[in-house]
């Protein structure tokens, strides 16, 4: 407490100056009150801060007499921290009772005021000092044996634990199971315009299945891979017509997140089948009367026709709870880039 004197030196402060040649006699009134206002600051900060040091050094100088085996003037360091029932005073104390039987006569009246503390503290529901005071109650620590106390503040204890657990403890609400929403619609792009899309979504991610065509699937005779307009080789000579047609069809599948409630992403591959068909008639003999054969042949250009793979990217909108809209593209064999677009309702 001689530490705390310091503040009031700020009383007399305004005195010692006026006593003082120095500039703070042509001070204004503002000024002056603002130079006495940071000293008192200062002054109380450094209080503090003694105060602080001076809490940590009776500990520290009972900690290095403890250490010596002075046990008598760590007692009396020790002390010094009980006026504010310093927790590690406490325990020091307690630690010397223990260990120096000799010590116990000297230490009744010590041991007592921290009994007192540890009984406040307990009533205050920490459950720490609650279980000190019932080792103090069961080994006799400042006071007698007392088994009803034992009893008593065990009880305590057990009933603010159950207390504590169900006041923490947060009921889990039941796992739900979120119901997949599954969805089928019609799909089309620039090259294969007949499609369907069929597929689900969890609660953030799905799948689908895509197949789209273009509705052609015209056979053929033979195949030929120039650019010739005569085809040899087939009983006589064909010569074309410059007609053709084109069998398409695109096998795809892949999963769909969903970004938001209303709109999801997906990304797909699969399989593409490209056929590019010309037609061809068959050349009549000269002398005898021509007679028209038509015949298709597979044009093996590696542009036109081709088998390989096929990359979708798509964004679905849904449309309230039960239809959807999609746009996006698709790149097949990495030769053509497609537009793609679909209807469909979830169910």
């Amino acid at each position: 407490m001689r530490y705390f004197f310091l503040p009031l030196v700020f009383l007399f402060y305004h005195k010692i100056l006026y006593l003082c040649p120095s500039k703070y006699l042509f001070l204004n009134k503002r000024e002056k009150e603002m130079r006495r206002t940071t000293i008192m600051c200062v002054l109380l900060f450094a209080t503090v801060i003694v105060a602080a040091q001076r809490q940590t050094e009776y500990n520290r100088q009972g900690d290095e007499a403890k250490n010596n085996r002075d046990f008598s003037n760590a007692k009396i360091w020790y002390e010094e921290g009980l006026p504010n029932c310093d927790p590690y005073s406490i325990n020091q104390l307690t630690s010397i009772w223990l260990a120096d039987e000799t010590m116990r006569m000297m230490m009744r009246n010590v041991m007592s005021r921290c009994l007192e503390c540890l009984t406040s503290a307990a009533e205050l529901k920490d459950t720490v000092s609650i279980n000190k005071l019932i080792r103090y109650y069961t080994e006799g620590i400042g006071t007698s044996k007392n088994e009803a106390k034992v009893e008593f503040w065990k009880d305590r204890l057990r009933l603010i634990r159950e207390t504590t657990e169900t006041n923490v403890t947060v009921k889990k609400p039941p796992h739900k199971k979120v119901k997949m929403d599954f969805f089928l619609g019609y799909s089309a792009s620039l090259y294969s315009p007949y499609g369907l899309t069929a597929g689900g979504i969890g609660k953030t991610i799905g799948w689908y299945l895509r197949y789209r065509t273009n509705m052609s699937f015209r056979s053929y005779t033979a195949e030929y891979n120039n650019p010739k307009d005569i085809i040899e080789g087939l009983d006589g000579a064909y010569d074309i017509t410059g007609n053709e047609t084109i069998n398409m069809w695109i096998g795809t599948g892949g999963v769909i997140v969903k970004a938001t409630p209303s709109f999801y992403i997906s990304a797909g591959a699969g399989y593409c089948n490209r056929e590019r068909l010309c037609e061809f008639r068959k050349m009549g003999d000269v002398i005898a009367v021509p007679q028209e054969v038509i015949i298709w042949t597979k044009y093996n250009d590696k542009i036109s026709t081709f088998k390989g793979l096929a990359l979708d990217l798509d964004a679905t909108f849904r449309i309230g709870k039960v239809l959807y809209g999609s746009l996006g593209c698709s790149v097949l064999n990495f030769e053509y880039a497609s537009a793609n677009a679909g209807i469909g309702v979830f169910f």
